[in-house]
C-alpha cells in the first residue's frame, strides 16, 4: 500500500510540472475603427520603460517616476521622434517603489484626474498617465483611457498585456481620430543607450 501511495504521489508530482509555454506577442490596432495591418504597416515596434526618483510635494518621501512607451515607427532605423511614427506613452508619476517592476498595473488616464498637480497629486488623485504621440515630443491626446493588465519576467527583462482606447488629433490628417490598442506579452527592451530619444522622457 506504501509502494502504491509513493507511485501516485510521484505521478501527481510529475503531472504538476510547469510546462506552459511563453505565447507570442500579439499587437492590434485600430483607427476609427478599421484594423491596422501592424506588420506591415510598422517596420519597427518596439517598448521602452524607464524608473527615475524625483522630488514631489512631500520632500520627506522619495517618488518614482515609472514610464513605459510602446513606439510604432514606419521606418526600420533607429528611434528617432522627427520620423513618422505613433506612439502610446504611460507615465506613473507615483510608482510602486518597492515592487521591481518597470511600469505599474492599473488604469492609466488623459486628462489627468487633477488639473492641477503636474506631477504626484498632492489631493490624493491617481497619478497616472496615458497620452498619445505622433511626431516629435508633442502630446496628440485629447482623452482616453489604458490599462496594464499583467506583468511578468521574461528571461532579463519583462512581457507586458494590457489595452488602451481614447481620442487624439493627427497632425497628417489635420482631424481628430479614434484609436484603440490591445498588446499581449509585449517585451519591454533593456535600453542602456543614454541617446534614446526617451530617455527621462516628459522630465522630472
Amino acid at each position: 500500500m506504501k509502494k502504491l501511495f509513493l507511485t501516485l504521489a510521484l505521478l501527481f508530482t510529475f503531472s504538476c510540472e510547469d510546462t506552459r509555454v511563453e505565447e507570442p506577442m500579439s499587437m492590434k490596432l485600430w483607427l476609427n475603427g478599421e484594423e491596422v495591418d501592424v506588420a506591415s504597416e510598422y517596420q519597427r515596434i518596439s517598448a521602452f520603460s524607464e524608473q527615475i526618483e524625483y522630488v514631489g510635494f512631500d520632500t520627506t518621501i522619495t517618488f518614482i517616476k515609472k514610464i513605459l512607451i510602446i513606439h510604432f515607427q514606419k521606418d526600420a532605423g533607429r528611434l528617432d521622434l522627427s520620423k513618422e511614427h505613433y506612439a502610446v506613452v504611460f507615465t506613473d508619476w507615483e510608482g510602486d517603489t518597492a515592487n521591481g517592476l518597470p511600469i505599474d498595473n492599473g488604469e492609466y488616464k488623459w486628462p489627468s484626474v487633477c488639473p492641477v498637480c503636474p506631477r504626484a497629486c498632492m489631493h490624493g488623485a491617481p497619478s497616472k498617465w496615458v497620452r498619445m504621440e505622433i511626431v516629435g515630443d508633442e502630446d496628440y491626446s485629447i482623452a482616453g483611457a489604458a490599462h496594464i493588465e499583467t506583468i511578468g519576467e521574461s528571461g532579463d527583462t519583462w512581457i507586458i498585456s494590457g489595452d488602451g482606447e481614447g481620442t487624439f488629433y493627427n497632425p497628417f490628417s489635420e482631424a481628430n481620430m479614434e484609436g484603440k490598442i490591445e498588446f499581449k506579452n509585449l517585451k519591454i527592451e533593456i535600453d542602456e543607450d543614454d541617446t534614446t530619444p526617451y530617455s527621462d522622457y516628459g522630465g522630472h
